[in-house]
């Protein structure tokens, strides 16, 4: 598309680290299968297109329908070397097993939400756009937002929100939550979200560095969508799926994603002192950051962590 989008303006994170972590080049000799579990804008996924040409092929996945349909339009120059499923990563076992593709050479995961799901005020992932509290990935099943707090009760929205925000005011938070809910029926509105957290949150501690909602939509949006949960089983397929050789590379964006990374792919390298014939090998010690460059030009890079494990040839 020569005409510019808010799609195509889209910048996929640390794209030349993910390149390096899955092995990708361009000498025209790898006829390699990669999966893009969370395929988003394609950015990553053109990438990799590029960089394994003329034979290189990848099988992008994504729960979101809508960002699979504008992927597509974005990669239908590479139609004969890409494959589009629809699904999450507990799904992701079941689909590959439906394709002429028993493993694969690479398997990328970028997580969280997207800039373009924070950018739709319809999907409800943000506090900056006033819109219905809905925040799910996929917008055609599951509970909404609206749905979720309306359900729990204060007790489980305080351990909700100090669980996966890592939110300091959670009580006081959860207490305006049911508070409103008593007083006025469902939080349906994004706006109306923010405005409670902003008064249950002190005034001395309203202008830190981040703003005061920006933890509890996180903890919501994660248990909206299972978040943890979903990257625990698409680890576990990931792996199961790669040949000798592969990688797994996964760029994320929180403290527990990162967690739950960090704890399964030191777990293989333990493990595979007692296997020595799946030798799992950790390719950085500490976590890959973006350059000073990249997240001055993609605030979203600021806070991703890149690790990748690979099965030793």
């Amino acid at each position: 598309m020569s005409e510019e989008t808010p799609y195509t303006l889209h910048l996929p994170v640390m794209v030349g680290q993910v390149l390096e972590a899955l092995g990708c080049n361009t000498n025209g000799e790898q006829d390699k299968i990669y999966i893009d579990g969370t395929l988003g804008m394609g950015g990553h996924t053109e990438a990799i297109l590029n960089a394994t040409a003329p034979n290189g092929k990848v099988i992008g996945m994504d729960r979101d329908g809508l960002a699979l349909q504008m992927a597509e339009k974005r990669l239908s120059s590479f139609s004969d070397r890409l494959t589009l499923c629809k699904g999450s990563f507990k799904e992701m076992a079941q689909i590959i097993s439906a394709l002429p593709c028993p493993s694969v050479d690479g398997v990328l995961f970028d997580l969280g939400v997207s800039s373009y799901q924070l950018d739709t005020p319809e999907r409800g992932f943000s506090f900056q756009k006033p819109g219905p509290l809905d925040m799910r990935m996929d917008s055609e099943s599951g509970e909404t937002a609206a749905e979720l707090l309306d359900r729990l009760t204060q007790s489980e929205l305080t351990a909700l929100i100090k669980t996966w925000g890592e939110e300091r005011w959670a009580a006081r938070i959860a207490s305006g939550i049911v508070r409103f809910r008593n007083e006025k029926g469902l939080i349906r509105r994004t706006e109306e979200l923010e405005e409670i957290i902003w008064r249950a949150t002190p005034a001395k501690a309203r202008h830190g560095r981040i703003h005061p909602s920006t933890r509890t939509f996180q903890a919501i949006r994660m248990a909206v969508n299972h978040e943890i949960e979903q990257i625990e089983a698409g680890l576990a397929t990931a792996l199961s799926l790669l040949r000798r050789g592969g990688t797994v590379v996964v760029i994320s964006f929180h403290s527990l994603e990162d967690r739950c990374v960090k704890q399964t792919f030191r777990r293989l390298e333990k493990e595979s002192k007692y296997h020595p014939e799946k030798k799992w090998i950790n390719l950085y010690k500490k976590p890959v950051i973006a350059s000073p460059d990249e997240m001055a030009k993609n605030r979203r890079a600021r806070s991703a962590k890149l690790r990748a494990s690979k099965w030793a040839a």
